[in-house]
């Protein structure tokens, strides 16, 4: 009996095309006239399922027109695209004219300040010149109206990181009557300043040249100059550096973007998108979304998400993803839970908080897409299944609380900023114990306090029935938070404590009911693979 194709569940008006639909192999050869998504890499069975189908009547089932699915692919690309769209996912032009304007604002600061390290070092001032670089989602063109900035300052020689750029040109940007919160994290893997300049949020790193006249040498930039740089500002100019590979590599720099912006959504609904708390960095999405886009460069947007889950809830993490078709053979890949290579030269991993905690979920979500999605055909599909909020209340009975407190707004912000840089080192403790956890990035306030504070919550999964004790939990993260004279100083007039809470003591936000939660585990017969 053949398959009859559905009637259709679209809408009537017409739409417009959201690209070209057909598929070439990363070979360049063309592909048989189907969808990428109709290809399913599909999972082995689990253990114990039968080799051998049920008994029953047999149905064959053909393959529906390719001019049918076409059409289905295009509706769907078009509705991605308007969902994208009503979830404030897209920011208007205003927003981008706003943020063109602090970047100009601040490379005029940054020039400033060179001047003024160049004549309280007794250099003439007018050799010394400082720039702003961007990269990031902004510079990809894949920033949402909350996305921040994230932005690279380019010094000269005389100006040092922990003096001319965390105190002197702090305290410049602290006299700005359109910069607020700023807040300094010195001791990262990429020390940077965050603050917000006219309500857009700013990350702002630095990299110090070593030459005078800073702006001239990055604009020429010579491979001359790479070895002369401090490791420090190679990290810095890293992500500069592979913001201009990926722009080269994507085949489609428009369907990548929106690609992006898919993926950073449900990143973030899914609570997948803080890397001090062991998920993706927007760098890891971007490499992932490029590396889809290579792979199929023609199909569509609905393709190309579609072929994401598809790619990588089946992805053997041992292999590391790279953007160049050379092997990674020199890289070592002992350790990294999802090694992932930024596409510069020479090759290098990138910088990655994922324990074996953040990997389990990370694998669980990227399976549900994958259960979502892989039927092209679903006639009752909604987008926002896929993009819903995850249900931490639903999932976690029990929850480690960490409460961060300090005596003004502005030692809490830089207080944050350090305890938040070593979350991953009381991740990692209590995996040690046996403790999994589910880390939800939502930063809350407990309005019971008067002392200006920030609250965390992380849902407990124990492997085992155990007892967990959060005061010696507390104890020993505190030795990682204090293990520097940044902690030690900040610890003085700052606070973390660490409890155990019910799901009575959450905050109302995270107690929301998900009426799909229920109703989606029993259509998808899906569980994470950790389920027991």
């Amino acid at each position: 009996m053949a398959a009859v194709a559905p009637a259709p569940w679209w809408p009537s008006p017409a739409l417009a095309p959201a690209g070209l639909l057909a598929a070439t192999s990363p070979s360049g050869n063309p592909e048989p006239p189907t969808l990428p998504f109709l290809l399913p890499l599909l999972p082995p069975p689990p253990a114990g399922y039968p080799l051998l189908p049920p008994r029953g009547p047999i149905v064959l089932q053909l393959r529906p027109n390719p001019s049918f699915l076409a059409e289905v692919d295009r509706r769907r690309s078009c509705s991605l695209l308007q969902f994208l769209k009503n979830e404030g996912a897209i920011p208007s032009p205003e927003e981008d004219k706003r943020r063109e304007k602090v970047i100009r604002e601040l490379k005029e600061i940054v020039m400033h300040w060179a001047k003024a390290v160049a004549r309280e070092q007794s250099v003439p001032q007018k050799l010394a010149t400082a720039t702003v670089l961007t990269y990031g989602s902004y510079t990809l063109g894949a920033h949402g109206p909350e996305s921040d900035i994230d932005a690279l300052c380019v010094g000269p020689c005389i100006a040092t990181l922990q003096y001319h750029f965390f105190v002197v040109l702090r305290q410049i940007l602290e006299g700005r009557p359109e910069v607020s919160g700023v807040q300094t994290v010195e001791c990262a893997k990429v020390p940077l300043m965050r603050f917000r300049f006219s309500g857009v949020a700013v990350d702002f790193t630095y990299a110090q040249l070593p030459v005078i006249d800073a702006s001239k040498a990055i604009n020429t930039f010579s491979p001359q100059l790479l070895p002369k740089i401090d490791e420090r500002s190679w990290r810095s100019l890293s992500g500069v550096r592979v913001n201009e590979q990926i722009v080269q590599l994507v085949p489609n720099a428009e369907k990548f973007q929106v690609l992006l912006r898919c993926l950073k959504l449900w990143a973030r609904r899914r609570g997948l998108h803080c890397h001090h708390l062991g998920f993706f960095a927007g760098i890891h999405l971007a490499i992932l979304a490029a590396y889809v886009c290579r792979r199929y460069p023609n199909a569509s947007v609905n393709g190309l998400f579609i072929v994401f889950f598809q790619t990588f809830a089946h992805w053997h993490w041992q292999v590391p993803v790279s953007l160049h078709d050379e092997p990674t053979t020199s890289l070592r890949s002992e350790g990294r839970l999802m090694p992932i290579v930024m596409p510069c030269t020479p090759p290098e991993f990138c910088v990655s908080n994922v324990t074996k905690s953040t990997f389990k979920k990370i694998r669980e979500e990227l399976t549900r897409g994958y259960a979502l999605t892989k039927d092209p055909l679903s006639h009752d599909f909604e987008w926002r299944w896929l993009f819903e909020s995850f249900p931490y209340a639903e999932k976690h009975q029990q929850f480690l609380r960490i409460a961060l407190c300090a005596p003004t707004f502005t030692e809490l912000r830089d207080w944050a900023g350090w305890v938040k840089s070593r979350f991953r080192f009381l991740i990692l403790k209590m995996e040690r114990a046996g403790i999994g956890c589910d880390p939800c990035p939502s930063e809350e306030i407990d309005h019971t306090v008067k002392d200006p504070n920030m609250v965390f919550y992380w849902g407990l999964i124990p492997e085992k029935i155990i007892h967990v004790d959060p005061s010696s939990l507390e104890e020993e993260f505190m030795r990682d938070v204090i293990n520097d004279v940044y902690g030690k100083v900040k610890c003085t007039r700052s606070d973390v404590t660490i409890s155990v809470v019910g799901l009575s003591q959450l905050p109302k936000s995270m107690r929301r009911h998900s009426v799909h939660w229920q109703y989606m585990q029993c259509m998808l017969g899906y569980q994470g693979p950790g389920h027991k």
